[in-house]
């Protein structure tokens, strides 16, 4: 079984420019179960007040449609508004749904309202638990142990954990963020995919390195950072007794 890490530049307000990367980025997926694509793919992240915008979130909606259509024979999931939430839609031959994203950020708050539900994406005999940013994140501030939205997933028994991102770049970032979801494989034993916007080193934003960790919590596969970049993995990578990570960190 295979997936695909799109990593692709999702460019606020760009609807239509998005979309075509994302089309784009699905068909060069080769024999791929699922194509993963960034936490709003669709809208692109930084839109502000855009995200108050009824007009705005309904084109955001049409545009699962041309997805949908394009890509009708490709498992795609990719970040979109959807109503009031910050979503990840997974989209195959008619099929559609929906992962809320459920642990906002402050200026997210304003717009979106946190999941109101708990469900796991199935494909096939594999059951994945779909996260958005910050939901793998710490969310009551204990240093000691780390709670936060998969511990509400787990139950569910998930086999594999995706997380869908916008993560800026910064001094150490990349050591941070791997760090920090590595604890989530070590506490729930569950291999985990993220992946992440990006754009160049120049505009200092997103910087992708997009990567998947196995059940021994190094990182077997990852993409480029400040490259855009669609990346094939197979999931027998899983199993994988390295004890080291493939990805190096940058520099600013």
């Amino acid at each position: 079984m295979k997936i695909t890490l799109a990593q692709i530049k999702c460019v606020a307000g760009d609807v239509a420019g998005n979309v075509k990367k994302i089309v784009e980025a699905a068909h060069k997926a080769k024999a791929s179960t699922l194509v993963i694509f960034p936490e709003l793919s669709v809208s692109g992240r930084d839109c502000g007040d855009m995200f108050g915008d009824a007009v705005f979130i309904k084109k955001c909606e049409d545009a699962l449609d041309t997805i949908a259509a394009e890509c009708e024979n490709i498992g795609v999931l990719v970040g979109c508004p959807v109503g009031k939430f910050n979503a990840a839609v997974y989209m195959f031959q008619g099929q559609r749904k929906v992962f809320k994203k459920k642990y906002l950020e402050d200026f997210e708050k304003r717009f979106f309202e946190p999941s109101d539900s708990d469900e796991l994406l199935q494909i096939g005999c594999h059951k994945y638990a779909v996260t958005i940013g910050k939901d793998l994140a710490n969310t009551n501030d204990d240093e000691f142990l780390l709670v936060n939205r998969v511990d509400e997933l787990m139950p569910l028994a998930p086999d594999v954990i995706i997380n869908i991102g916008a993560d800026k770049c910064g001094i150490n970032r990349s050591k941070t963020r791997r760090n920090e979801l590595r604890q989530n494989v070590l506490k729930t034993e569950r291999p985990l995919v993220f992946v992440n916007n990006v754009a160049s080193k120049k505009e200092a934003t997103y910087d992708g390195g997009s990567m998947i960790f196995g059940y021994e919590s190094y990182v077997v596969a990852s993409a480029p950072f400040f490259e855009e970049a669609v990346v094939d993995v197979n999931l027998e990578c899983l199993i994988s007794m390295k004890h080291e990570d493939e990805q190096q960190d940058y520099v600013l």
